[in-house]
């Protein structure tokens, strides 16, 4: 059935009040299309109040200076890279509980500034000087060229791997 809308023949309805709506003038929601007047409601997986928002960046921090005062003590050059993705995958999914399972920018930009907040409060933020205490040593017992460079990659990286594994159950909306 073909309905008149004023931008022209449509076969679209809004799911709410089942009126015709050109592709023009449709609002996408998570199950189907809305006229733009339905569509102004709030969405209810990516609104999110403002106390889960500060809650939200209080416990990523917390995660955040826990992660940095155990992350140098994983002493594994290559392997506390994977070590760091599934232990952030496991606070990931922590999160998405906590986080009562919302989507959206919002919520992943304050799981980003909580945990930098977090790790720039805890000793990681010392890192360059790690870096350099590993390449002394390093260079201190032999010319071990890959053994710097494995300590320098792994504290490098082990952060970044570790806020990646954090976010990937929350944006792909995993749940256990």
């Amino acid at each position: 059935m073909v309905g008149k809308h004023s931008c022209g023949d449509s076969r679209i309805s809004c799911i709410d009040c089942a009126g015709i709506i050109c592709s023009k003038c449709l609002v996408e929601c998570p199950v189907g299309f809305r006229c733009k007047s339905c569509g102004k409601t709030k969405n209810p997986l990516t609104d999110v109040s403002a106390i889960l928002v500060v809650r939200t960046l209080a416990i990523c921090a917390v995660i955040g200076f826990v992660f940095g005062n155990i992350m140098p003590m994983i002493d594994l050059p290559w392997i506390g890279v994977f070590i760091c993705y599934f232990v952030g995958i496991f606070t990931g999914r922590f999160l998405t509980r906590f986080i009562v399972h919302k989507l959206g920018r919002n919520i992943g930009t304050t799981i980003v500034f909580g945990l930098l907040i977090g790790m720039a409060l805890s000793p990681l933020r010392f890192l360059p000087l790690a870096w350099g205490i590993c390449v002394q040593q390093s260079f201190g017992q032999s010319t071990d060229i890959f053994g710097a460079l494995g300590c320098i990659v792994s504290s490098l990286f082990s952060p970044v791997i570790f806020v990646v594994g954090v976010l990937r159950p929350i944006i792909w909306g995993e749940r256990f």
